[in-house]
């Protein structure tokens, strides 16, 4: 027997709620007359994080999925959860069983946040690579939510930016002239 995705995401969220998360599974969201259908929505202390779950093979959609989920401003941070080896041992499963298939679970995970999406190569001249993990269990699964959501909450996108224009401007004005004042220069443009 068959067990449906969307079954497999709501067990997934109603576990994800039984380890303290503020998790439900196959919401509907309305905004502006358009309705979306994340797979499980986590609000953790304020910020809106998706999870998508999909089965084996259908990595690429779900990294697709994801950025639709940014650029829509659904969530601060995409995870992309790839079912890798679920097994039911049951030959006509209950909830129960696919509980326990997944906390024995494998998958690959993935993480998207609003970094992805900002353009911040432009300043740095590199793009941050989404980060991606193989073969994960449940437990661990758990830790990389909580590790993606410290590292979106102290996220200090300022900085680089601020630190590169400091440097364009520097360069810009050591090039002008060398009658200019440069400290007066770098005082105006701030």
């Amino acid at each position: 027997m068959s067990v449906r995705e969307e079954n497999l995401n709501v067990t997934l969220a109603t576990l994800l709620a039984q380890r303290g998360l503020n998790a439900l599974g196959e919401v509907i969201l309305k905004r502006q007359g358009e309705r979306d259908e994340p797979d499980v929505l986590i609000v953790l202390n304020g910020v809106r994080i998706i999870l998508e779950g999909r089965r084996p093979g259908q990595w690429g959609r779900l990294i697709e999925r994801g950025f639709e989920r940014l650029d829509n401003n659904l969530c601060d941070l995409c995870i992309l959860a790839e079912y890798l080896d679920i097994r039911i041992e049951s030959l006509a499963p209950t909830q129960l069983d696919i509980q326990k298939a997944l906390m024995n679970a494998r998958f690959k995970v993935g993480f998207l946040s609003y970094v992805h999406r900002i353009g911040l190569e432009k300043w740095l001249g590199i793009k941050p690579p989404p980060e991606v993990y193989d073969d994960v269990e449940f437990d661990e699964l758990l830790t990389h939510i909580m590790t993606a959501y410290t590292r979106v909450v102290r996220e200090d996108l300022l900085e680089p930016v601020i630190h590169k224009m400091s440097d364009v401007v520097m360069d810009f004005a050591k090039n002008l002239s060398t009658e200019i004042n440069i400290e007066r220069l770098r005082d105006v443009l701030e």
